[in-house]
C-alpha cells in the first residue's frame, strides 16, 4: 500500500510538472507575438504603365475672348433684337442704327461730287483757252478730291448704323434697350466668342518648366455631363505669370465646339494629361520616400513574407504630391506607400484596409 501511495504521488508531481512547462510556453509565445506586432500600412504596386504617367487637372472653360461691341457713330437704336443667352453665327445683324440722317449725308455728298466733276470739267476747258488761270483750275480740282473723300466718310459712316457679329458669339449680357440714343463707343452688347471651347488650367511650375511637346502623348476632356466621352485638346497660350499664392501657372487649352451639345463658358471639365516618361523612371507618393541616418533616400520594400527591408533610391523631379524615382525599384514591386516613418528592419504590415 505504500509503494502504490508513493507511485501515485509521483505520477501527480509529473503531471503538474508538464502543465506548468505548456504554460510557461504558451505565455512565452504570446510575448514574442505582443514583441513583434503586425503595422497597418498603406501599399502600393509600382507600375510604368507601358512608360505613361497620366496627370488629371481641374478645368474651367471659358471664351476665346469677351467684348462689348459698340458703334462707331451715335445715334437712335431702332433694331436691336437679341436675346441673351443665344449663340449667333459670325456676321449675324446684332443691332442697327435709324439711318435716315446718315442717307441724307450720303446724298448730300454725292450731289456736291456731282457738281465738282462737272465744273473741273468746264474749268479745265476754259483754262485750255487762257480764260482762267491755272490756280484757280488747281483749287477746283482740289475740292473735287475733297468733295470725293467726304461721300466715302459718309458711305463709311452708313456702314457703321450697323452692328454685325465678329465671330461665332454667346450674347451674355444686353448693355442698352432698343431705341435708346447710344454714343460713339458706347457698349451696346457683351458678346464672348465661342467660335472654339477653351479651357484652363492651374500648372505647377516644376510640370511647366520640364514639359516640351515631344513629351506629351495626348491631352483630353471630359464633362460629368458628357459621361464616355473625351475630347482632344491642343496647347493654345500659357501665362507668364505664376499665381503668387500656388506657384501655378494658368494654361489655355482649345477644342472645336461640339455641334450636338453647348459647352459653355463658366461649366467645368477634367483635363487628363498623358507624357511619355524619359527612360525607365517611376512616381511614387511623397509619403512612401523616407530618409536615413546619413541623409539618403530610401523607401520599404514588402517581402514575400510581409516583412520589410530597405531599398536605396535615386529621386528625381517632384511636382508637390509624387515624386519621380530614376533609380532603386521596378516594377511589380510593393512598397510602403504611407505609414513607414515608424518600421524597422524585417517588421512585418499589412493593408491598413485589412
Amino acid at each position: 500500500m505504500k509503494l502504490f501511495g508513493n507511485s501515485r504521488f509521483w505520477l501527480l508531481a509529473s503531471l503538474l510538472a508538464v502543465a506548468s512547462g505548456l504554460v510557461g510556453c504558451d505565455g512565452s509565445e504570446a510575448d514574442e507575438q505582443k514583441e513583434a506586432p503586425v503595422w497597418p500600412v498603406k501599399i502600393a504596386t509600382i507600375s510604368n504603365a507601358g512608360d505613361i504617367e497620366e496627370r488629371q487637372f481641374a478645368g474651367r472653360v471659358r471664351a476665346v475672348q469677351t467684348l462689348d461691341l459698340s458703334f462707331q457713330v451715335g445715334g437712335k437704336l431702332n433694331q436691336f433684337n437679341m436675346t441673351e443667352g443665344e449663340i449667333v453665327p459670325k456676321g449675324t445683324l446684332i443691332a442697327s442704327l435709324d439711318s435716315q440722317d446718315f442717307n441724307r449725308r450720303v446724298r448730300e455728298a454725292e450731289v456736291n461730287v456731282e457738281l465738282l466733276e462737272k465744273t473741273v470739267a468746264r474749268q479745265r476747258s476754259l483754262a485750255e483757252r487762257n480764260v482762267i488761270s491755272r490756280q484757280q483750275l488747281d483749287e477746283t480740282e482740289s475740292n473735287f478730291s475733297l468733295a470725293k473723300v467726304a461721300l466715302e466718310n459718309a458711305a463709311q459712316n452708313l456702314a457703321y448704323t450697323r452692328l454685325q457679329a465678329p465671330f461665332d458669339a454667346l450674347i451674355t449680357r444686353r448693355l442698352v434697350e432698343n431705341y435708346t440714343n447710344v454714343q460713339s463707343g458706347q457698349g451696346i452688347v457683351r458678346l464672348q466668342d465661342v467660335s472654339e471651347v477653351r479651357i484652363e488650367v492651374s500648372v505647377p511650375e516644376k510640370l511647366l518648366a520640364t514639359i516640351d511637346r515631344d513629351h506629351v502623348k495626348s491631352i483630353t476632356a471630359s464633362f460629368e455631363f458628357l459621361p464616355g466621352k473625351e475630347f482632344p485638346l491642343e496647347y493654345r497660350e500659357h501665362q507668364a505669370e505664376a499665381n503668387s499664392v500656388t506657384q501655378t501657372y494658368i494654361v489655355e487649352l482649345g477644342m472645336p465646339r461640339p455641334a450636338d451639345v453647348q459647352i459653355l463658358p463658366g461649366m467645368t471639365a477634367r483635363v487628363n494629361l498623358k507624357l511619355h516618361q524619359a527612360g525607365r523612371t517611376y512616381r511614387v507618393p511623397l509619403s512612401a520616400v523616407q530618409t536615413d541616418a546619413d541623409g539618403s533616400s530610401f523607401v520599404w520594400r514588402i517581402n514575400g513574407d510581409q516583412s520589410v527591408s530597405k531599398a536605396s533610391v535615386l529621386l528625381g523631379s517632384t511636382d508637390g504630391d509624387s515624386v519621380e524615382i530614376t533609380r532603386g525599384i521596378e516594377s511589380a514591386m510593393n512598397i510602403v506607400a504611407a505609414g513607414g516613418q515608424h518600421l524597422y528592419e524585417g517588421a512585418k504590415v499589412r493593408n491598413y484596409r485589412q
